[in-house]
């Protein structure tokens, strides 16, 4: 019975570990890295009279001051201002600050100028796989909610077989959950409406993505008068 016993209780804490969702410890506060995309010389998606480098920058900054008004949560910026930066040395600056998550910024741009909408890019293995996915979830939820189309959770691989991104390769080769957001398409009169009508628009996404991070490590906010403490985070079995 004794042996019995120990089965059960290895099994349930075996279960447990299948899933990873995220929430605030009361006694510590979650440390979020926002990663604007591009910078310096390299400049992103070049579209028009639109540089996705300026235009990451602006959401991130909205990101992490929507961010700072809730409780428990500590957030960096990679860059703040307009520099080059290597995709593993933004890995390193969320290590050094032992990040709980990171998370990176970009806009869209399809070579045939046909694809519009927004996805979420996951590292393709492990926890990092689970905890990138359950956000991601959170995060196409607040984008389809403004009218965005939803092209997907997805991963990629390089022809080495790990991820075809070097900031979610950096990342979890680091031990940092990471996903990298592209918000829309740049070239595509079906999502110009969500992002050609001035500042407050990026804005807007920044204060989007926030609340998805809020959502998902459940954070609360007096300032903002919400409470996510309660919110039910989608579950993701580790990929076998």
């Amino acid at each position: 019975k004794k042996f019995y016993g120990i089965l059960v209780a290895l099994n349930i804490l075996l279960i447990g570990t299948l899933f990873f969702p995220m929430e605030a410890n009361a006694n510590e506060p979650v440390v979020i890295v926002i990663d604007p995309g591009h910078g310096g010389e390299n400049l992103g998606g070049d579209y028009g009279d639109y540089i996705e480098k300026e235009m990451n920058m602006v959401v991130a900054r909205a990101m992490k001051e929507e961010l700072e008004k809730y409780e428990q949560v500590i957030v960096y910026l990679t860059h703040e201002v307009d520099v080059d930066m290597s995709l593993e040395e933004r890995a390193d600056f969320a290590r050094e600050k032992n990040a709980d998550f990171l998370f990176c910024l970009h806009f869209n741009l399809s070579v045939n100028h046909d694809f519009f909408g927004a996805e979420v890019w996951v590292p393709a293995g492990g926890e990092y796989y689970a905890k990138g996915y359950s956000f991601a979830q959170i995060q196409m939820e607040e984008l389809t909610g403004i009218g965005l189309y939803s092209r997907g959770i997805k991963t990629r691989l390089n022809n080495k077989g790990d991820n075809y991104y070097g900031i979610l390769r950096h990342c979890s080769n680091k031990q940092i959950p990471s996903v990298l957001i592209e918000h829309c398409h740049l070239d595509h009169e079906k999502d110009q409406k969500f992002y050609m009508q001035g500042e407050e628009q990026l804005k807007e996404f920044g204060r989007l993505d926030a609340t998805a991070v809020a959502k998902y490590f459940r954070l609360k906010s007096e300032t903002l008068g919400v409470d996510y403490s309660d919110y039910v985070v989608p579950e993701t079995a580790l990929p076998e």
